[in-house]
């Protein structure tokens, strides 16, 4: 049992919404249903902790975990949230004043080793740190102001990250590279994205086609590492196709890209089946990213907001470029 189903298990729901507390802590909590918060009695000690990084209170149970890959899991109480909180004060002073809980003392400006992720990142040696980069996928909600990634949309990004040790040295943990480390290393945002792009293309990935007659193939991009959905970034490489119409796209999973590239107008026609699929992977899906079809087109992931009504497929309302490509799309 994975981490997630761990704590889904734990709180009682296949509905659970995390909040990243800074360093390696995240707080879940369960909802009734995706975006609606629980019924039941509030969580003073959990809606504390959620208030100081913008997250609605939280009602109902929650609890706090460790590093991810070493799936430590704290339930929440209020001691346990009083110890959570100090820890934090006391690891995460360096934040920016709007962001710093009150009363937290302010480190050093120019001192960034004394906090987490930046002891670890600092840690790393240098001729080991270039091929620990990666790319990995995460909500907008949850970016610190510091954060180097690459913009997906409104909701989703890839986010830069170290892959090093954790507390124990037994497990990888992902560490989130900030804007501010760059100069210790004497190099730059962009060439960072592009080493990091470069250690995905090394990595594992699955590319499955699927033949559909008339339309363009179905790709199904599973990833199962660390990076997932942010292999969004080399989605052109990975189907062999410059894409200069964009493709169809559903991200249903973490680890799952679901594609059809568009090149003729009767590709359009697929977006009904890719949305089925969508909704048939996602719906019951743990790390579940979208429910939605998106129209995928240099680079950016844009939601085609699509509206089913008694099984089938109502209506979309994508972005005005969407409209101009159906325009220019050859037709025979």
């Amino acid at each position: 049992m994975d981490l997630v189903q761990e704590v889904a298990r734990l709180l009682g729901s296949e509905n659970i919404r995390s909040t990243r507390l800074g360093g390696d802590l995240t707080l879940w909590h369960a909802e009734d249903s995706p975006g609606r918060p629980r019924a039941g009695h509030p969580n003073p000690a959990a809606s504390g902790l959620a208030a100081e990084y913008g997250a609605p209170p939280v009602t109902g149970p929650a609890v706090i975990t460790g590093p991810i890959m070493n799936n430590t899991i704290y339930p929440l109480d209020t001691d346990q949230a009083g110890r959570v909180t100090i820890r934090l004060r006391a690891e995460l002073g360096n934040r920016s004043p709007e962001s710093r809980a009150p009363g937290a003392p302010a480190a050093p400006a120019d001192d960034c080793t004394s906090h987490s992720p930046c002891r670890e990142l600092l840690a790393i040696p240098a001729a080991q740190r270039d091929s620990l980069l990666r790319l990995i996928p995460a909500r907008t909600s949850d970016l610190g102001p510091d954060g180097i990634y690459v913009h997906l949309n409104e909701e989703l990004v890839a986010l830069l990250v170290v892959m090093g040790p954790d507390e124990s040295g037994r497990f990888q943990q992902a560490y989130p590279v900030l804007g501010h480390v760059t100069s210790r290393w004497n190099t730059t945002h962009p060439d960072l994205l592009r080493r990091a792009i470069d250690n995905m293309r090394r990595d594992s990935v699955m590319v499955e086609p699927y033949d559909q007659g008339e339309f363009s193939p179905l790709y199904v991009v599973v990833d199962q590492g660390v990076s997932g959905v942010a292999q969004l970034v080399r989605l052109n490489e990975l189907l062999g196709d410059d894409l200069p119409h964009g493709a169809i796209v559903g991200v249903p999973r973490e680890h799952q890209i679901i594609a059809v590239p568009i090149r003729k107008a009767r590709d359009l026609a697929t977006i009904e089946p890719v949305l089925r699929l969508v909704q048939d992977v996602g719906s019951n899906a743990l790390d579940r990213v979208s429910l939605d079809v998106h129209w995928f087109h240099q680079g950016r992931l844009h939601p085609l907001r699509a509206e089913m009504k008694n099984g089938q497929l109502e209506q979309i309302f994508p972005p005005d470029e969407f409209h101009r490509l159906i325009e220019q799309l050859p037709r025979d």
